[in-house]
């Protein structure tokens, strides 16, 4: 039971004093104890499992998103075409090179013989990108060697099988003063 803040229920009058929320404890894969806070009161109507698995799909639906919204677009706020037309057709293009990206990691993670998700997304397009460009230009003879020499440099880009953790953890910071601040210093 969690109470409604006041600035919450000032903005909505009808809003309860408290809300009732459900506490799910998890396990990452990761072995990290996690606490995931639901509405779904209804244990048996909602299992736990359920829920956990449906917030892990989600997160891998977020990371996705990330990796096109920064990698692939460069942080762009908008498309650029200017026709809905045009912008469906970029929109199918980027998500197009997107998937055409995770299928030739799928196939090298395959090929060396470890998971998808041990192969860097951004390094894989980066790469990718890269090797593409010189491909438009090269004679058509040297492909099959040029992609095979891809795929094995792509095969050698793991990522570690530890990822380092957080330097600093997760802090609340403290709130900024609404007055400046002097600072007297004192005479010698």
């Amino acid at each position: 039971r969690m109470k409604v803040s006041p600035q919450a229920r000032e903005h909505t009058p009808a809003l309860p004093s408290h809300w009732e929320a459900r506490a799910i404890e998890t396990v990452s894969r990761h072995g990290r104890r996690r606490i995931l806070l639901t509405s779904l009161l209804d244990a048996k109507a909602w299992p736990a499992k359920e829920i956990a698995a449906q917030y892990q799909e989600r997160w891998q639906i977020e990371t996705s998103y990330r990796e096109l919204k920064q990698d692939m677009l460069g942080d762009e706020l908008t498309l650029r075409s200017g026709t809905p037309e045009t912008v469906r057709q970029e929109v199918w293009g980027t998500l197009l090179a997107y998937n055409l990206v995770r299928l030739e990691m799928a196939e090298i993670a395959r090929e060396v013989g470890v998971a998808p998700t041990d192969l860097s997304f951004t390094t894989a397009l980066h790469y990718l990108r890269y090797e593409w460009s010189w491909l438009a230009i090269s004679s058509p003879g040297t492909l099959p060697a040029r992609l095979l020499r891809l795929r094995e440099r792509l095969g050698e880009l793991l990522l570690p099988k530890q990822r380092r953790g957080r330097e600093y953890p997760r802090v609340v910071k403290k709130l900024p003063s609404r007055y400046p601040i002097k600072q007297v210093r004192s005479a010698k």
